[in-house]
């Protein structure tokens, strides 16, 4: 895997090949849930959900439609992204699949193949998980399995919200999940990583070159030490 590089404080965006390395060689070390005695258990009471970040889980079908199992960790939020009404193997959950009115859903029709354009959902996904966590909530992130289209979204939002580049997120996510987004998730990634890199560039430009502009000359310095130095 390559050396992540820094450019003004920013890490370089990781290539393709790296994020493939990542999702296939990082080892996966999984870490007791609540309620849950072993780790094999969790299979057994259809609770195979991780968190993966404070109070943001990545899990899969059995979890999300475990309403009870959902509630008694406290889970606000439902991300699907499995909602393909349209496709192969949907999660057929919805706004009226959970009973309890505390759970908020939404719902991402998406199937897992590395052609679908998972990319155009990044944003409305951030949005929802990040209110969500600001307000205090949980959010429970799935597809069918946990690894692949979940995955990819939970990543997608901790390059926006929290400055991580793919390569870190994919990283800290494989280490508490076994992920796997497809190679054409992970290249959407690769490119957003790109476009993220660039925008946070130009962003600090600017603000160099603010600041550059708004610096007194070495005149006006002198007077304002002078002044100090009187009083």
């Amino acid at each position: 895997m390559g050396m992540q590089m820094h450019f003004k404080g920013l890490e370089f965006p990781s290539y393709y090949e790296d994020l493939r390395e990542i999702v296939t060689t990082v080892e996966t070390r999984l870490r007791p849930i609540p309620e849950i005695r072993m780790h094999i258990s969790r299979f057994m009471d259809g609770a195979d959900m991780d968190e993966v970040f404070p109070n943001l889980y990545l899990g899969d079908c059995d979890a999300a439609m475990n309403e009870q199992y959902l509630l008694r960790h406290g889970i606000t939020h439902i991300v699907n992204a499995a909602n393909n009404s349209a496709g192969p193997a949907p999660v057929k959950t919805g706004s009226t699949y959970y009973k309890d009115p505390s759970i908020t859903y939404i719902g991402l029709d998406l199937i897992d193949l590395p052609f679908i354009n998972i990319s155009m959902h990044f944003e409305k996904a951030s949005e929802f998980i990040d209110n969500a966590l600001s307000s205090g909530g949980k959010v429970l992130v799935h597809c069918r399995q946990g690894r692949s289209r979940s995955a990819t979204i939970v990543a997608a939002y901790l390059m926006m919200c929290h400055n991580m580049t793919a390569a870190t997120a994919l990283t800290m996510l494989r280490e508490i999940r076994e992920i796997r987004p497809n190679n054409g998730f992970l290249q959407q990634l690769a490119e957003l990583d790109l476009n993220l890199f660039r925008m946070r560039l130009d962003k600090l430009r600017d603000e160099s070159s603010s600041e550059s502009e708004s610096e007194p000359d070495e005149n006006s310095s002198l007077d304002c030490e002078n002044d100090s130095d009187i009083s």
